[in-house]
Parts: C-alpha cells; sequence; structure tokens
C-alpha cells in the first residue's frame, strides 16, 4: 500500500500526516515548541526538524506535499519557517523523495474552491467532503496536503 505525507511547517504546531491509499491515516504528528524554551531560533527549528525523522523511512512514500510560507507574518517568524522549510526540502531532495511546496492559497482553493477560507472553514470542508473531523487546523491542512498529494499521484498514474 502506497502512503502521502502532508506537512503544515510551523515553530508552533507543526503538523505531519501520513495516509495511505484510501486517504485512511496511518499517523498524525503534531509538534508543538515554545519559542521561551530555546537559545536561538536555530535550535528549535532543529527540535522540530529531529522529531520529523521517520518520515524519510515511511515505507512506499509516493511523496509529500508541503505548505509553502504565508508571507503575511512576520519577518523574523518568515525567517525562521523559511529555514524550516529548507531544511526539510533538502533532505527530501537528498534522499530522493518527490516533493512538492504548495503555496497556501492554491491549497485552500482546491479543497474549498475559495483561496482565500479560513481554518475554520476548511476543517468544516474536511467533514463534509471526507468525513473526518478534525480539533486541530493544523493538523486539517496537513491532512489536506496529503490527499492533494495522493489525488495529484493517482491522476498522474492514470495519465501514463
Amino acid at each position: 500500500m502506497n502512503t502521502y505525507i502532508g506537512i503544515d511547517p510551523s515553530l508552533k504546531g507543526n503538523a505531519i500526516v501520513i495516509i495511505n491509499d484510501e486517504g485512511t491515516i496511518l499517523k498524525e504528528h503534531l509538534i508543538s515548541t515554545d519559542v521561551e524554551c530555546y537559545i536561538n531560533p536555530e535550535q528549535r527549528i532543529l527540535d522540530i526538524f529531529e522529531q520529523l525523522d521517520y518520515i524519510t523511512k515511511t515505507p512506499n512514500l509516493q511523496r509529500i506535499y508541503i505548505e509553502g510560507l504565508a508571507y503575511s507574518t512576520n519577518s523574523m517568524t518568515l525567517f525562521e519557517r523559511c529555514g524550516l522549510l529548507y531544511l526539510l526540502t533538502t533532505t527530501f531532495l537528498r534522499e530522493d523523495i518527490p516533493y512538492s511546496v504548495i503555496p497556501p492559497p492554491q491549497l485552500k482553493k482546491w479543497h474549498t474552491t475559495d483561496g482565500h477560507a479560513d481554518k475554520n472553514f476548511m476543517m468544516k470542508v474536511a467533514k463534509c467532503k471526507w468525513g473526518i473531523e478534525f480539533t486541530d487546523d493544523n493538523i486539517c491542512d496537513a491532512y489536506c496536503l496529503a490527499r492533494l498529494a495522493l489525488e495529484d499521484y493517482n491522476n498522474n498514474i492514470r495519465r501514463n
């Protein structure tokens, strides 16, 4: 059975969801960090990254979709999120794991038809579309990313 991963990278609520070909959640993981617990941002980013080492060992992994940066955040947070995003993508590149970075409006438009949908609406649509109720919006976003990876993979297989 193939697996697909969605990652909503964040410093406060980094979410990872692994699904199979049927869209069933095999694993969900939320990593929360508090800026006050770290001497510097680099250590915080490394702490998050080290908790994700299982991703590259996921069996039958076909794709990873990662939510891109929201440019409306303040510059320091954006700088730190860039660091986390590039650490993830360079690791996947080095490990030869297919990945794509999906801009937030593209994910929202695919999931809800509204590129500006808020997080509550994203969770409501997920419940209607797939019958899954999420209590955390980051996990919901990661699940939507994994579903998009699954759909894109299946569409690519059908074309070939």
